[in-house]
């Protein structure tokens, strides 16, 4: 797509723009697992930038984790992740093969090329590109978008959520994990699991429950979780370790082949309570 002004970006130019991979962190398109969270986080970038077109999956390779190396420690949504992606591995393997800690995955596997899981985004851009402005001011200029629900039927009827389900019908991962119950119907709309019955299981590892969806199509089960994180998500250890390990219920030890995935010289400390940017090798910074 070539380069247009924000300010002169049509329908159709959207259109294009958003049925790609766009505001996605991408990965391995052949993984087995694939994670999709609601939108990208908060972002700084130009408009201009963020409404070009992406045709291929980006991903967290050595490049871009050297251009983000200070900010990578900050990233706590994609560690929690990370220690979901962990979890899963190690039950899906059998005994005896090493695991892979939450911090070892994050620092050298997660969303690497040929790794072991695919990050897509319901919706291209952030819910909110500026904290100190409405969505209406920061797309001022851009009357397509200038309503946000208008924004949302673009992706939902447009072309965004097709690609979303050409992909999965194409690829046929065997696990979708969708973040958030609040967007429940999007996800089952993009994903094409309309009209599919789900059911209601329990997650109870310790003291604390969270309640899962299940729905199974087309040989890809649609696993709709609590966000990770906030007062009401999937934050502690034992939750996260839980859903990884009930994931792995539909995965095979194939689905997990030798990865070299990323060294670092360094490890990278834990990441802490802060924002964060993320995604498309751009400058995004995130709300835990």
């Amino acid at each position: 797509m070539e380069q247009s002004q924000p300010s002169v970006l049509s329908r159709t130019d959207l259109d294009i723009a958003f049925s790609s991979f766009t505001g996605m962190e991408g990965g391995n398109l052949g993984a087995a697992l694939w994670v999709c969270d609601v939108a990208p986080p908060s972002s700084s970038v130009p408009l201009s930038v963020a409404l070009q077109s992406q045709p291929i999956p980006g991903a967290w390779d050595r490049e871009f984790r050297a251009r983000h190396a200070d900010q990578l420690p900050r990233w706590q949504s994609h560690y929690r992740i990370a220690r979901v992606l962990a979890a899963a591995r190690s039950a899906a393997l059998p005994l005896g093969r090493t695991p892979i800690s939450a911090q070892e995955y994050f620092d050298n596997y997660l969303y690497v090329p040929s790794g072991w899981e695919l990050k897509l985004n319901l919706f291209p851009l952030p819910e909110r590109s500026d904290h100190a402005l409405p969505w209406s001011g920061e797309l001022r200029k851009l009357s397509v978008l200038r309503v946000k629900s208008e924004y949302y039927r673009l992706c939902r009827l447009g072309g965004r959520f097709q690609f979303i389900s050409s992909l999965r019908r194409q690829h046929r991962p065997r696990v979708v994990l969708c973040l958030g119950h609040r967007h429940a119907r999007d996800y089952l709309h993009a994903f094409g699991f309309e009209n599919i019955e789900g059911a209601e299981v329990l997650l109870q590892p310790a003291d604390l429950t969270q309640r899962l969806q299940v729905f199974e199509h087309d040989q890809t089960v649609l696993v709709l979780s609590p966000r990770l994180g906030g007062a009401q998500g999937l934050t502690s250890d034992v939750l996260l370790d839980a859903l990884g390990t009930f994931l792995a219920k539909w995965l095979r030890p194939t689905d997990f082949p030798p990865c070299l995935g990323l060294t670092t010289d360094t490890p990278m400390a834990p990441p802490a309570n802060s924002a964060s940017p993320a995604a498309l090798g751009l400058a995004l910074s995130e709300a835990a």
